[in-house]
């Protein structure tokens, strides 16, 4: 990111009243001695501003749809304008384009609906954006469901598929044999949970990525490559950093891996994403330029 984006940037954050405190002026110019953000001082501060906190922009729009991360006393409420769903569409556009997926592809998913963040709305959304095919199969998490999902898969035979570690192995359990020649891909939303392998009797031969989301900044950070290097959408700033201190490491130094949302309506700055990663030379062997990363 530029020095000129840097700083504007850095002056909407510290006119919000959460960072307002924690954003020194004198820092402003030095983007390495900014402070990590961490998910315990969001949630604090949306329990103490319900519903939103204090993050968001004041020319921010009203949000027309809420999403939710984590569950329990770790709850975390997500609220998007237009504008700012506009964007994470645009996100997912160029990441699932980026695997392959065109107009007229059949995408199926067992994403969980409802409240999710991603899940299976926001990807209908991107999908039928691509002017591709959007097969929900809902969360297949009895036998019976698993087994109506396949019914449909068979029925429509989707290209690729988008699934979860959790989603899978349930699905994975119910399948009936078959060869499945048209089933080309296999997308993983990542979760921090290592996928199950698909069974002989899928039928899959095809290629395997990986889509990053991290719900608290954005829920289409990177995906895979054939390298097995992720790749860091254009609309987030990605550092990898000390965990303790928040400096920058070289590449090739594995730490923590901190992320900025450089558009939407509310103010998130290195935000201390929990996952290890280090940074690679650019551009990848794959052939495909900006920010590229292993995650640890």
């Amino acid at each position: 990111m530029t020095a000129v984006r840097h700083a504007t940037l850095l002056s909407r954050v510290a006119a919000t009243p959460f960072y307002r405190g924690r954003v020194a002026e004198g820092n402003l110019a030095t983007w390495d001695r900014l402070p990590l953000t961490r998910r315990e001082e969001l949630l604090r501060d949306q329990l103490d501003h319900l519903p939103w906190g204090t993050r968001r922009f004041a020319d921010a729009a009203a949000p027309v749809r809420v999403g939710v991360t984590g569950s329990g006393d770790g709850l975390l409420v997500l609220a998007w304008s237009p504008a700012a769903l506009a964007r994470e569409r645009a996100a997912g556009v160029r990441l699932l384009r980026r695997l392959g997926v065109g107009p007229g592809t059949r995408v199926a998913n067992s994403l969980p609906g409802a409240l999710a963040t991603p899940g299976a709305l926001l990807l209908g959304d991107v999908v039928e954006e691509i002017g591709a095919l959007d097969v929900p199969l809902g969360s297949p998490d009895t036998e019976p469901a698993a087994r109506q999902a396949w019914e449909l898969v068979d029925r429509v035979e989707p290209a690729v598929m988008v699934l979860d570690a959790g989603s899978a192995v349930a699905l994975f359990a119910a399948v009936p044999r078959s060869t499945r020649e048209w089933w080309r891909g296999l997308v993983w939303l990542d979760a921090g949970a290592v996928p199950p392998r698909a069974p002989a009797a899928a039928g899959f031969s095809g290629w395997q990525r990986h889509w990053l989301a991290v719900p608290e900044a954005a829920s289409f950070v990177a995906h895979s490559c054939a390298a097995s290097r992720y790749h860091v959408d254009e609309g987030v700033e990605a550092e990898v950093v000390d965990v303790e201190s928040g400096a920058p490491l070289p590449a090739g130094r594995e730490g923590l891996l901190a992320l900025t949302p450089l558009d939407g309506d509310t103010a998130l700055l290195r935000y201390a994403s929990g996952l290890g990663a280090r940074m690679l030379p650019a551009p990848c062997g794959c052939g495909e330029a900006g920010t590229v990363m292993e995650i640890a």
